[in-house]
């Protein structure tokens, strides 16, 4: 029996794949490319729209195939594309997967990236693709090579991707390659290397190496600034192996602890502790805990570690309460009363300091031993009674409970608002219910006549206390509380803020309780401040409770929760849903009551619970049947957030009443408004094309309504070109739109089709009009998308053509250096620079792009000459950082600075002198040239006041930097007569920099290091 029409036979599964769901129709292709494997191949063809050659899948800039979307398959069409690329996939046609590595579509391209590895793409494929790739495909295809393991591949392109297009481009490439070729290229391309960390996990000791290389080489002088270089790669190669790290650390230190190591503190905490607490006690000890890299965890391992390093820690921060604190909580608190006593140990009584957070953390009977100490010593020397009574405070409840409760009774208000906060915390600090309750009483029996700054400060210190601490029995006293506080006549608003954070921390903590006196008066309370149990917050019961403990707080709950959803109040259900997490989905009578908010409730009521019923749902395939059964009662759910987030991504099966022209009106959609369907750009390749096509329809109608408010026309306009192939021609006819803001807006969507590399032409075009300011910003991005032959020459038209803005001339020099290969963006940039009356500002643009084409000789002979040219070339000369230089480029781009600071105009040599110092390290004349400026007489005030503050810098970073600076000032010294007087006032000048200097910690001759 002959095999059907290949052709047909794909029409047939698209027809029979179209009513399905996004997850059941990915199953079935799956299930069809396994049971079918040899017919499927045959179908590929059909789908792609004519049998294509390997490599023929890339059409970068060439025209899209025109489409016929009248029928249902349609040959070549995005639809049709993605599912050859995954039936590909499933197969294992490894030509076909090979030949669409390099697709300009990006869900082909990544699919078939994806899989390449899978089904076995030979090397040559990824070499064939990389010819004439974009700079997006290029930097995927590295990616994928330096994730694959393609070692022998890595080792044979990054050559030619270095020469080609640059150090950053092969610095992608170094995960990927062999130690030898690591070992090789990293001490030349370190400084473009992004992904350390990739690259530390396949090469972290050849990273290490360099960057013990780079270390031992730089002199006392450059060592700060050789940490500023090789900081991020330690910090990345230091995660496997810290203890190397540690080394380098200790052996080459720094003046300061490089930034990008703090974040590895807890690493290096982990395996040597001992030498982690001699940091820390040194020199760098007030960095490190100020960096916030201290954590509980770290100084836990640090305690566990314990030792005579860890006490002289303790020793050095004894000062500090706030570290010395953290440490001793980081211990059992059976040995913190002896470890704060090795930190305080000969430092004397000092002063009468109540330290609240140093004491709480020490066991209680030490804590009243040192609060006895400074109670006694504060009377003695005459305190303020608050501050007797504050150390006191933190006495044994027996011990001092008469002395706090008469401070309560003080006749001054202001005075019973300072001590009421000590009677509540000395109860809570006794840890005893039975103390706690006895306060309560007492706020009950008085508070209810006090004033109300006196009420809000005991409310407020209640608040604090552990809410375990409450008893159920206290739970009569509580509500008289907060009904008399309410009911006062001054209540405020700090008042009732107090009470609400006390109701619902005991909500929190009881909820879980058999006894639910506490419960009651927390929703209680709630209620008489709001009106509602809404605001009832249950934090996360998931993470606090046993398992299946839910069900007995929903038992414990449900009298409260019945009795609000009798009056249509369902927030208490809402609060225990959310606090539950995950575990309402095993809680049936929770999601029923949910279902029934959904079908009682008003419409905020009704959204919030379906919502919450959709995330209970046990199964993504449960979620997918519940938003079928809510869109079957009310349509108009679909423009709720949740269950759109289900159709768009799942349930694609639903979509097509939602892409009609009439919305799904109703509850949740008011009848008449404007309404089109939102979604990510991400999902519209889950749909069919007839949704897709659509969506596109709706858009457009949505653009072209002018009943619409522009705003609302150009973001329908922008999500249409989401969509594959029919977005892009509703965003090219928008594009030449009369009104600015629409065709303003189809021209930045030009950039976000699925082709945006086929819309660079049209784009460029706009260099001189009035939409230039849109036009040529989004063909920066599209660009990323257009093969580099076919974009060089609308970017040489750009740049040395008639007719475009100035503006545009400047964004397409930067995107030449940056889209093309470097021979290319070399030549082209200084024929732009050279060019018969090239704007000033488009020169600028040419020298500052040129940063990754310093090899070029066209860029050598285009930098000399904006060294010597007008002031917007050299002031770009300037704007270079020294470490965006490959090192092999950086002592002849100092001869620049340098050159541009020797040449006569005041405002270059000022920015110069400025930036010369970066340069020091890398140029031998720096200072000498800095010395000379400082010591010419002929120079303006501005001049030499630069060249002097650069000198005092270069003294430290530069080698012999320290001799320019003494020849400098012994040429000035010299100077005789008159002249005198001005060389004199610079060398003041010299001397107040250095004074500075060396005050913030940079003597001249750099720091000592042993």
């Amino acid at each position: 029996m002959a095999r059907p029409d290949p052709a047909a036979a794909a029409a047939r599964l698209l027809a029979d794949l179209d009513p399905l769901p996004y997850p059941e129709r990915m199953r079935q292709l799956a299930r069809v490319g396994q049971a079918r494997r040899g017919e499927v191949r045959e179908w590929l063809p059909a789908l792609e729209g004519g049998a294509a050659a390997p490599g023929s899948g890339r059409r970068w800039g060439r025209a899209r195939r025109e489409r016929d979307s009248t029928g249902q398959f349609v040959p070549g069409r995005a639809h049709e594309r993605g599912v050859a690329v995954l039936l590909a996939a499933v197969t294992g046609d490894t030509a076909w997967i090979a030949a669409r590595l390099a697709d300009p579509d990006a869900f082909v391209r990544g699919h078939a990236l994806r899989a390449a590895d899978a089904v076995g793409v030979p090397d040559a494929a990824f070499e064939a693709a990389l010819a004439d790739a974009p700079q997006a495909v290029r930097r995927a295809l590295l990616r994928a090579l330096a994730a694959g393991r393609r070692t022998a591949l890595a080792d044979r392109l990054v050559d030619g991707i270095r020469r080609d297009w640059g150090d950053a481009e092969a610095a992608r490439l170094l995960p990927g390659c062999s130690d030898d070729v690591v070992a090789r290229l990293l001490p030349e391309v370190l400084y473009a290397v992004r992904a350390l960390t990739a690259l530390a996990k396949r090469h972290h000791g050849v990273l290490l190496d360099v960057v013990t290389r780079e270390l031992a080489a730089a002199p006392d002088a450059l060592r700060d600034a050789c940490w500023e270089r090789c900081g991020a790669a330690l910090a990345a190669g230091a995660e496997h192996d810290p203890l190397r790290a540690l080394d380098l650390l200790e052996r080459y230190a720094p003046t300061r602890f490089p930034s990008q190591l703090l974040p590895r503190v807890g690493v290096f905490a982990a395996v040597a502790p001992d030498r982690v607490l001699r940091l820390l006690a040194g020199e760098w000890g007030a960095a490190l805990r100020r960096s916030g890299r201290l954590t509980r965890s770290v100084l836990r391992r640090l305690a566990r570690h314990g030792g005579p390093g860890l006490t002289a820690y303790a020793r050095s921060v004894a000062d500090d309460s706030a570290a010395l604190t953290l440490l001793l909580a980081a211990h059992p608190p059976a040995a913190r009363p002896a470890l704060y006593a090795a930190a305080v140990e000969g430092r004397g009584p000092g002063a009468a300091t109540v330290d609240s957070g140093l004491w709480d953390v020490l066991p209680r009977r030490a804590a009243a031993d040192e609060a006895r100490r400074v109670a006694a010593r504060a009377r003695a020397e005459g305190a303020y009674w608050t501050t007797v009574l504050a150390a006191e405070s933190h006495l044994p409840c027996a011990e001092v409970r008469e002395r706090l409760v008469a401070a309560t009774r003080r006749p001054v208000a202001d005075d019973r608002a300072e001590a009421w906060p000590f009677l509540v915390r000395n109860a809570a600090r006794s840890r005893d219910a039975a103390e706690v309750s006895l306060v309560v009483r007492d706020m009950a029996e008085r508070l209810a006549n006090e004033q109300d700054p006196v009420r809000s400060e005991a409310l407020y210190a209640l608040s604090t206390v552990r809410p375990a601490l409450f008893d159920p029995g206290a739970a009569e006293q509580l509500d008289r509380i907060a009904a008399d506080a309410v009911a006062a006549r001054d209540c405020s608003y700090d008042t009732r803020d107090a009470l609400s954070s006390l109701a619902l921390a005991v909500l929190r903590e009881h909820a879980g309780n058999p006894r639910t006196e506490l419960v009651g008066w927390g929703l209680r309370t709630l209620t008489l401040l709001t009106g509602s149990t809404g605001r009832a917050d249950f934090g996360r019961l998931d993470r606090a409770l046993r398992r299946g403990q839910e069900h007995a707080v929903y038992e414990a709950l449900r009298p409260w929760i019945e009795a609000g959803a009798e009056k249509a109040d369902y927030g208490l259900a809402f609060a225990l849903a959310r606090a539950v997490g995950r575990r309402a989905r095993g809680m049936a009578a929770l999601q029923d009551l949910l279902w029934r908010a959904i079908l009682c409730g008003d419409n905020p009521t009704a959204a919030t619970a379906i919502g919450l019923w959709l995330d209970a749902a046990p199964t993504s395939a449960e979620r997918d049947d519940r938003v079928a059964r809510v869109l079957a009662r009310e349509p108009s759910a679909a423009a709720l957030d949740p269950v759109r987030t289900v159709l768009t991504h799942r349930r694609t099966d639903l979509l097509d009443p939602l892409l009609g022209t009439r919305p799904p009106y109703g509850r949740f959609l008011t009848p008449g408004s404007a309404w089109t369907l939102p979604a990510a750009p991400g999902v519209v390749r889950r749909w069919t094309a007839r949704q897709q096509e659509a969506w596109v329809r709706q858009l457009g109608a949505a653009v072209a309504d002018e009943k619409l408010p522009l705003a609302e026309r150009a973001a329908a306009l922008a999500r249409g070109a989401a969509v594959p192939g029919a977005g892009a021609d509703l965003v090219r006819h928008w594009s030449a739109a009369a009104d600015v803001r629409l065709g303003e807006a189809g021209l930045a969507a030009l950039a976000r089709t699925d082709r945006p590399g086929d819309a660079v032409t049209a784009l460029l075009a706009h260099a001189g009009d009035e939409r230039a300011r849109v036009a040529v910003y989004a063909a920066g991005r599209a660009s990323r998308y257009a093969a580099p032959s076919l974009l060089a020459g609308p970017l040489r038209e750009v740049l040395t053509g008639p007719g475009a803005k100035v503006t545009s001339r400047k964004e397409a020099a930067r995107l030449a250096a940056a889209r093309l290969p470097a021979a290319t963006a070399a030549g082209l940039l200084r024929e732009a620079y050279r060019a018969p009356g090239a704007h000033p500002d488009v020169r600028a643009a040419c020298v500052a792009s040129c940063g990754g084409l310093l090899g070029e000789a066209p860029v050598g002979e285009l930098l000399a000459d904006a060294a010597r040219g007008d002031l917007p070339s050299r002031l770009a000369v300037l704007r270079m950082p020294p470490l965006d230089v490959a090192p092999a480029h950086r002592e002849r781009y100092a001869r620049l600075v340098c050159d541009v600071g020797a040449a006569g105009d005041a405002e270059a040599a000022v920015l110069a002198f400025g930036v010369l110092p970066r340069w020091a390290p890398w140029s031998a004349g720096a200072a000498e040239v800095l010395g000379a400026a400082c010591a010419d007489l002929a120079r303006g005030r501005a001049v030499w006041q630069a060249a002097a503050d650069g000198l005092v810098t270069a003294a430290v970073t530069a080698v012999r930097g320290d001799e320019a600076l003494c020849g400098a000032l012994a040429s000035l010294a010299a100077v005789p007569g008159e002249a005198g007087l001005g060389a004199r006032r610079r060398v003041e000048h010299v001397v107040a920099r250095l004074v500075v200097r060396q005050g913030g910690g940079g003597a001249v001759g750099g720091p000592a290091r042993g």
